[in-house]
């Protein structure tokens, strides 16, 4: 009998072998060596590739696909948990690289139970699949619109009608075969994988088509790995086969829902009898179930429940104390895990304990919960994430599952691994079930293999076999080469046989799937698979034909990559800029000591790459490397002398004369000491003279560049002026940030609370811009940062070029301030935006134009008219808005928002585009309806054609009132002051219960009306003398503290300084007389327990942006955003609302790269200003590091309770507010920084009051 829940059919194997199949799957060759073999396996897999990736878009029947028989499962579980060998499922399997070239005949698609537009997508998909195979999302949409007429037609079947049985589905032939040609190719995925086994299991009658389910069953849960959904459905097929088997129902109690009712034939139950022990079977397929979802904390207990409610019939059929002790330590085991039943569990446990063991209960249960507790905690601190994650799977977006998971991954992996031994198993689960939401994402795949493949190399953790897992991820993403080069690498290190290890090469390269995902692609998996022969090669144990193995298999993989690469671009392909095959093979002739050889494939490369110094100085320091090894040798055989280095000469003298070299005067010093260093007298003479030529030839070069540069620069320049000049100044009086008066105007405090903008258009004003715009008629001044003339935008760099690769290929050019990397995916380059330090800067950066990077010849133009001034936007917009509005126009290279440290009401941006080009076609959305009265306001970015801004406040047509009455309204100064004037606006500011702040604002029509208004200073307005006076400039606000609703005690925060939502303080002001129906002011602890500190805040997010992100958690008071200390202050109305926020936003990424911790108002004071240096050279930093928009160096301790009571009448030495009274050590360190934080909070005695009330200061 067979016990393994991966059963095999009695005839599979039979069934499933190929008909005069040799041993081992290879081709019988008398007289031939082992090593021999492989020489001719390469060679056919070499030819059979070719021949693959010409066929393979065929579809695989006159239907829509051959019939490609079960995969035996047996096969697929053989291999689990031996070391050294390979999951047959996917890398050995043979149909997903034996594809059939036949291409499907035209047919009709005909059913009543889908639309004729569905039918039509059907007859779409199969002519489109018949040439594209390996079009995955093609083949999800084919399996669904085929699946959705199966359902239809079963569920509106009738029992009386034939016709209505499922069997009776027209394209259910066509459903099956499209299944298992997606099988073939991909991972079909989760959903996919419930669809077909529902399907199956709706059909299936006979003992073969049952046991043909529970086959597919065995494939789905080896391919999904942790998946609960499969399981589950797994182990209550098995049970139902056991019931049909035996007829046993008494465990149906046990296995809920228990939906699947087979009835078997008397032979079909004979049959089954003698192939399995069924309740064995039963019972192993529902332990490994459990087993293997055990660390899933969200739906574990959807196998473990069942399983035990099994084992606990099982033992009360049979009791013993063995049995007992067993059963014991299994809940033991459970309860130590964190799961989200944890309760339920516990409550069976205590059933169990009062059945079997009810002399000891207490004892029993009081120890356990105490062992166990931890586990519940442990759960209780995810539940909100879970909640997230919950929510997320409700949302249609990839993107926001993904990230609700990365989130959550994150801040798993920075538990402590002490604390919490458990670490991996946790995210290892929360990887399963990411990739089982996003199973086609490539980079969430290489997160897995590689937290894995470091857990056993860093962690020491030896039991984990990544195989399985790269196995999984290369079937789910085979466009990857990454995944497979490191499938490869790890098969090599795990010593998987040398056979199996090429045929996971053969099936990578087979397909065709690398090709379409690019050569790169492709060229990971030649280079790990070049890098296995060649150590292979070189071992200990390596024999003769292991180095004519690595040598066939080096010099194939050159030759089919550059037969890849001619078939993609041309006769013109160059070959890979990094020439990583060629330099394994160099390094396989080098290690050979062939030298000669080696020599030849340099001296090949130099058609090539001979245009680039850093290719050259890579052949001079191999042969210094050789002639090293030469000397050496022949020091050992007292040899007279030691030769010279004259190849290692004679390459550093033939790049010098290589035309078009790229940097010409670095191989000019290297050869200068080179010849110094080794060289006789007459070498060395005749180099000076080559140096001395060429230092002459690389001068004139210069000199002609700068003259070229500067006539494109003048044309292009030329060209930019006769543009602005067609279009019209037009911009707008808003207040984004420069100069903003102590107040907005027109009620701006309450709108810019609801996120909405309150800027007026001007026709004939100019765009304001960020840095203090100079006025038309001194446009010769110097500017303070002319970003948009020392900006030069490359283009055409390899996709995968780094940061410090650009900056040290121009750091001769000067320092440069700022650099942005964009790819494009479509041409697979990378554009580089990079502001230098000045325009000169930026000019000798253009010599470099035409020039060699890595193989790819850049081009350089200047930065001038590709950037927009964007302002008027949403409050709460950030860059991925941006983006998404802007983004259609063309490629965006960069994003700058302002920051808001000295100004928090700054609200513009700069969008830079690829060209000039697209930013004239984005100027379309100038103009623009965005919100409620709003308007974008788009123009080009020039810094000569900057003004400055015109309003009120800048033309002295506004006055300011202080002591005010506190009854006057706007109505009433309306009417005081209109005798002296037009008057447009008036506006008395208000406190958060309502009443004037004793201060207003009115604007007049011309500056003279307002000058005549003044003769109302010191004069007397109701019962208060009021002082009048024209309003002037205040400094920058560097916070800004947002009002959302007013609140009695218990839900409103004391603010004996509230501003308006500028930020303006105005403590000159007279109190206002109080009022009876006021709520009491909270108490300090009370504010503090309501309160969120976010810290780490970028300081070019604003107010409305953190309002955005915290309201969702529920109500809030107010809002104080700290950009000089990279914060904010987020006040809630209710306690459970601030501990919800502080547990959800605690790790958000705010902006790439930037992640919001939960801190107190204590640790935000303490943080300072963000400092952003993004030089290199001059005072930047001389490594090139960027520091801008990194996290800042701050103690940030875990989210604290939120409402958690701090010692409120908590006994002697203690005081209410939660501090206490007696210092010592003794004294805990957070009622120490509490007490210091809550200074207004302490008593103070009677006399303290008398002697303030006496001063006049009041109480605070």
């Amino acid at each position: 009998m067979v016990s393994s829940p991966t059963v095999t059919h009695p005839t599979s194997a039979m069934r499933n072998a190929p008909e005069n199949a040799p041993s081992g799957g290879r081709l019988s060759r008398s007289g031939s060596t082992p090593g021999m073999d492989t020489l001719a396996d390469l060679a056919s897999m070499q030819h059979h590739q070719q021949t693959t990736r010409a066929n393979a878009g065929g579809l695989r029947s006159t239907g829509i696909y051959e019939s490609q028989g079960s995969t035996n499962p047996a096969a697929l579980s053989s291999v689990q948990g031996a070391h050294g060998s390979l999951p047959a499922r996917g890398s050995l399997d043979p149909t997903m690289t034996e594809i059939s070239s036949r291409t499907a005949p035209a047919r009709t698609f005909t059913t009543k139970n889908l639309s004729e537009a569905e039918l039509h997508t059907v007859a779409e998909l199969v002519t489109y699949l018949a040439t594209n195979s390996f079009a995955y999302e093609s083949h999800v949409k084919l399996i669904d619109l085929l699946h959705r007429g199966f359902r239809s037609h079963a569920q509106n079947r009738s029992l009386s009608s034939v016709a209505d049985d499922p069997r009776n589905y027209d394209l259910l032939a066509d459903l099956r075969s499209a299944r298992e040609s997606m099988d073939a190719r991909f991972a079909v995925g989760e959903r996919i994988w419930v669809d077909w086994i529902e399907d199956e299991k709706l059909l299936a009658t006979t003992f073969d088509e049952c046991f043909a389910v529970m086959e597919l069953c065995v494939k789905a849960v080896q391919e999904e790995a942790g998946s609960t959904k499969l399981w589950s459905l797994y182990a209550n097929w098995v049970t139902s086969l056991y019931v049909a088997a035996t007829g046993d129902n008494s465990i149906q109690e046990a296995v809920q829902p228990f939906a699947d009712i087979i009835i078997w034939s008397d032979e079909d139950k004979m049959v089954a009898a003698e192939v399995l022990d069924w309740h064995q079977q039963m019972m192993d397929v529902w332990s490994n179930g459990a087993k293997a979802t055990s660390w899933r904390v969200d739906e574990s207990h959807l196998l473990w429940d069942p399983h035990t409610e099994l084992l606990l019939q099982a033992l009360a059929r049979s009791p013993s104390p063995d049995g007992v002790l067993e059963m014991k330590a299994r809940f033991r085991e459970r309860l130590t895990t964190p799961h989200a039943a944890w309760d339920a569990t516990f409550q069976r446990f205590s059933n169990f304990t009062s059945r079997y063991e009810d002399h000891a209960y207490e004892e029993i249960m009081a120890q356990v919960n105490q062992e166990c507790s931890t586990a519940k905690a442990m759960y209780e601190a995810r539940e909100m994430r879970e909640l997230a994650v919950k929510r997320s799977a409700e949302s249609d977006s990839n993107d926001a599952r993904l990230s609700t998971f990365s989130e959550y991954i994150e801040w798993e992996l920075g538990q402590s691994r002490k604390r919490q031994p458990s670490v991996f198993e946790l995210v290892e689960a929360l990887y399963q079930r990411a990739l089982l939401s996003c199973p086609a994402n490539t980079e969430l795949w290489q997160e897995y293999t590689m937290f894995i493949t470091d857990e056993i190399v860093s962690h020491a953790r030896r039991d984990e076999d990544i195989l399985p897992a790269l196995d999984r991820a290369t079937r789910h993403c085979p466009w990857s080469g990454s995944l497979w080069s490191e499938y490869l690498l790890a098969a090599e290190r795990q010593k998987v046989p040398f056979s199996d290890i090429g045929k996971i090469k053969h099936k990578a390269t087979s397909t065709g799937l690398l090709d379409d995902g690019g050569l790169e692609e492709v060229l990971q998996v030649y280079v790990a698979w070049c890098s296995i022969l060649r150590r292979r090669a070189f071992q200990e144990e390596s024999t003769d034909e292991d180095l004519d193995v690595a040598e066939v298999g080096i010099r194939s993989a050159i030759e089919d990559m550059q037969r890849l690469g001619q078939a993609k671009y041309g006769k013109g392909y160059q070959g890979d800029p990094n020439y990583r095959l060629e330099r394994i093979y160099i390094k396989y002739f080098t290690q050979s000591g062939d030298w000669h050889r080696a020599r030849e494939i340099w001296k090949r490369l130099i058609r090539s790459r001979g245009n680039s110094h850093e290719f050259w100085l890579q052949y001079y320091l191999w042969e210094m490397s050789a002639w090293g090894k030469i000397s050496y040798r022949e020091n050992i055989n007292h040899a007279p002398s030691s030769p010279r280095p004259s190849e290692a000469t004679k390459v550093l003298r033939t790049a010098l004369k290589t035309p078009n070299l790229d940097w010409p005067e670095r191989l000019i010093q290297v050869l200068q000491y080179h010849c110094e260093d080794h060289e006789d007298a007459a070498e060395i003479q005749s180099a000076s003279v080559q140096i001395w030529k060429a230092n002459k030839a690389a001068k004139q070069r210069r000199i002609k560049e700068i003259e070229d540069y500067q006539a494109a620069q003048a044309a292009q320049a030329q060209s930019l002026q006769q543009v602005h000049s067609l279009e019209p100044q037009t911009s707008v009086d808003s207040a984004v940030g420069l100069g903003t008066s102590k107040r907005k105007r027109n009620g701006e405090e309450k709108q810019q609370g609801e996120g909405s903008a309150t800027k007026k258009t001007r026709v004939n004003a100019v765009v304001p811009g960020a840095e203090g715009e100079a006025p038309p008629q001194t446009t010769s001044s110097e500017l303070k940062r002319d970003r948009e003339n020392s900006t030069i935008i490359v283009k055409n760099l390899p996709r995968d070029v780094t940061e410090t690769r650009v900056r040290r290929f121009f750091r001769e050019c000067g320092t440069v301030n700022s650099l942005a990397l964009a790819t494009d995916e479509k041409s697979e380059t990378a554009t580089a935006t990079m502001e230098f330090q000045s325009r000169d800067d930026a000019l000798t950066a253009q010599t470099k134009d035409k020039k060699d990077f890595d193989g790819h010849e850049i081009e350089i133009q200047v930065g001038s008219g590709t950037t927009l001034f964007v302002t008027n936007f949403p409050a709460d917009a950030d860059e991925s808005w941006l983006r998404e509005r802007f983004g259609r126009f063309g490629q965006i290279t960069d994003i700058r928002l302002p920051s808001l440290k000295f100004n928090t009401h700054r609200r513009f941006c700069y969008i830079q585009y690829r060209t000039a080009d697209q930013a004239k076609s984005a100027m379309e959305l100038d103009g623009e309806e965005v919100g409620s009265k709003q308007k974008l306001v788009v123009k080009i970015s020039d810094p000569k054609r900057r003004q400055e801004r015109v309003g009120p406040l800048q033309e002295g047509r506004e006055i300011h009132i202080r002591g005010l009455d506190w009854a006057v309204t706007e109505s009433d100064l309306e009417a005081v002051f209109s005798k002296y004037g037009t008057v447009e606006q008036t506006r008395i500011p208000h406190d958060v219960s309502g009443k004037s702040k004793s201060f207003a604002f009115v604007v007049f029509s011309t500056p003279e009306q307002a000058n005549a208004a003044l003769d109302l200073n010191n004069t007397k307005l109701k019962s208060r003398i009021m002082t009048v006076e024209i309003a002037s400039k205040a400094a920058a606000k560097r916070q800004a503290t947002t009002i959302i609703r007013s609140a009695a005690r218990s839900t409103m925060s004391p603010s004996p300084d509230v501003t308006v939502a500028n930020g303006d303080h105005h403590s000159n002001a007279a109190s206002p007389p109080s009022s009876t129906n006021a709520g009491s002011k909270p108490s300090y602890a009370e504010i503090r327990d309501r309160t969120v500190a976010l810290l780490n805040v970028p300081d070019t997010v604003n107010d409305a942006r953190i309002r955005a992100l915290a309201e969702p958690y529920g109500p809030l008071v107010k809002i104080v955003l700290r950009p000089d200390h990279q914060g904010a202050e987020v006040e809630f109305k209710n306690v459970s609302d601030a501990g919800k926020a502080a547990l959800g936003i605690d790790g958000h990424e705010i902006t790439p790269g930037r992640t919001l911790r939960v801190g107190t108002v204590g640790e935000l004071r303490k943080q300072k200003a963000e400092k952003k240096r993004d030089k290199v050279g001059g005072n930047g930093d001389p490594k090139g590091n960027t520091t801008a928009g990194l996290q800042s160096n701050v103690a940030i301790g875990t989210p604290r309770q939120i409402g958690i009571s701090r010692g409120r009448g908590g006994g002697l030495g203690v005081k209410r507010d939660g501090a206490s009274s007696v210092a010592g050590p003794g004294r805990p360190e957070s009622n120490r920084t509490a007490a210091k934080e809550g200074q207004a909070g302490e008593a103070k005695s009677n006399a303290d009051f008398r002697n303030m009330m006496l001063a006049g200061k009041g109480v605070s």
